[in-house]
């Protein structure tokens, strides 16, 4: 029976946004009214302790059990911000997954020709991919992604879970290719679709 636990980083991806959204900027919040600075969930000592435990499960290339996986993608989708906390959390994720799994590859891709350079980014791309978002990295003619069963559809049936992985799929591929645009999701799970399938969009002003 295959694995179905998380890779610990998402869900510290996910808390370390939290955190950081929640984090006020020299605002004067704190001195004006402290007591609604402390009821900043990012900022409570339950989310450092489980930032703490996530990270140093991280650090080993642990798991977290699916169950848990879903109570945080919910515990996000509640929040009235939830797109920039999604949004946040998947570009961290990859960060995160490059540095934990894209050995060299970041590297290379500088040091080698372009043609070379690219070969190497997408394999390494389709990889970590592969191994932490449990998705299907191809590049036929613009990148693509496409995942079966997702924990964001699990957590929130709805399909707004599913900008975390748009996110960390754009990340991933401006590390390891220096990909600059979007992954747009124009086929979900959400609305009756067999598969997530997100596509390559350049940014305007690029080739």
């Amino acid at each position: 029976m295959p694995n179905t636990d998380t890779p610990a980083l998402i869900l510290l991806s996910l808390l370390e946004a939290i955190r950081n959204l929640d984090t006020p900027v020299e605002d004067g919040l704190e001195e004006l009214s402290p007591e609604i600075v402390s009821k900043r969930l990012g900022l409570s000592s339950t989310v450092a302790a489980q930032i703490e435990r996530y990270r140093q499960a991280a650090l080993r290339g642990g798991t977290i059990a699916r169950e848990e996986a879903v109570q945080v993608f919910r515990l996000v989708g509640r929040r009235a911000d939830a797109p920039l906390v999604f949004a946040d959390a998947g570009r961290r994720a990859a960060r995160h997954a490059v540095r934990s799994r894209g050995g060299s590859a970041p590297a290379l891709r500088r040091l080698t020709p372009d043609g070379l350079g690219r070969r190497v980014g997408r394999r390494a791309a389709s990889r970590v991919a592969r191994d932490i978002f449990a998705a299907e990295l191809g590049f036929a003619t613009a990148p693509e992604a496409r995942m079966g069963a997702s924990i964001s559809i699990a957590a929130l049936p709805d399909g707004d879970g599913c900008a975390f992985y748009g996110a960390a799929f754009a990340e991933l591929l401006r590390m390891l290719m220096g990909f600059e645009g979007a992954m747009v999701h124009d086929v979900c799970r959400a609305h009756g679709a067999a598969a997530c399938v997100w596509h390559g969009a350049l940014a305007e002003g690029y080739e």
